[in-house]
């Protein structure tokens, strides 16, 4: 397991690197450690219980995302050679990715140059937004073929047009964009919502709209109870009978 740039977040995140030992044609696998870390959590093994009830998932990630942001930054104006692009000094086990990426595979977002026994890459944004494009309409199949409420993320906002024929492939296309683009930062994530065809209010912020909402929600939630906890309420005091005899005083104190 090592440290790695988050290619959405610009910050460190934990990324597992396997070699295959038994197929060496394969190269490395990149997964990424997700950790789900509940409250009030904890595990049973054999005869103990564990107070730290963390669990961590990894799961397989495209390593073409984590190269992206380098290719950007090394190799917009020149080709520059793959082990000179994943140099960091912040995180330099980035180095470590170049038994996981092919050159077949870096070609879908850079251009290839070669001389003599030096291969290097020059950024192509077409290409890479062209990729990305491809990569969410392949996802968005899977998407619909989700059963139930598993085909419509909650985390992003949407119209609901009457009689709208492609509604649910607009759907599956917004969800699989936002699960894209979480590995994007949100200029990249910009750029591919336009080159998707999204209308320009969409564009923004479509990232884990969940989180957004919540907030939201919470700020709502927040601004309700300093209502019922500071507005004064007004009563309406009741209205005072008069008798007889204090009208009769009052008139004489007026003198009429």
């Amino acid at each position: 397991i090592v440290s790695l740039r988050n290619p959405a977040t610009k910050s460190e995140s934990k990324y597992l690197l396997q070699k295959d030992a038994g197929d060496a044609a394969r190269g490395t696998s990149v997964y990424e450690v997700n950790c789900f870390n509940e409250p009030h959590r904890s595990w049973f093994i054999n005869e103990t219980v564990c107070s730290n009830g963390k669990i961590f998932l990894p799961t397989p990630i495209d390593p073409l995302f984590l190269l992206l942001p380098y290719l950007e930054h090394h190799c917009t104006e020149r080709a520059v050679p793959l082990e000179q692009v994943l140099i960091d000094d912040e995180f330099p086990r980035v180095a470590e990715l170049v038994e996981a990426l092919k050159p077949s595979r870096i070609s879908l977002l850079a251009d290839e140059k070669r001389a003599g026994n030096i291969v290097a890459y020059r950024y192509n944004e077409s290409k890479a937004l062209s990729w990305l494009v491809s990569k969410c309409h392949r996802l968005s199949v899977v998407v619909s073929k989700q059963d139930g409420s598993a085909a419509r993320s909650k985390n992003f906002i949407k119209e609901e047009k009457e009689n709208e024929v492609d509604g649910d492939e607009t759907a599956a296309l917004q969800t699989a964009f936002g699960l894209v683009s979480d590995y994007l930062s949100l200029e990249m994530g910009k750029k591919l919502a336009n080159s998707l065809g999204f209308p320009e209010d969409d564009n923004v912020s479509k990232k884990r709209k969940s989180i957004a909402d919540l907030e939201s929600v919470q700020v709502k939630r927040i601004k309700k109870e300093e209502i019922h906890e500071t507005t004064p309420i007004k009563l309406q005091a009741p209205e005072k009978k008069v008798s007889a005899k204090a009208k009769a005083l009052a008139k004489a104190a007026s003198g009429s």
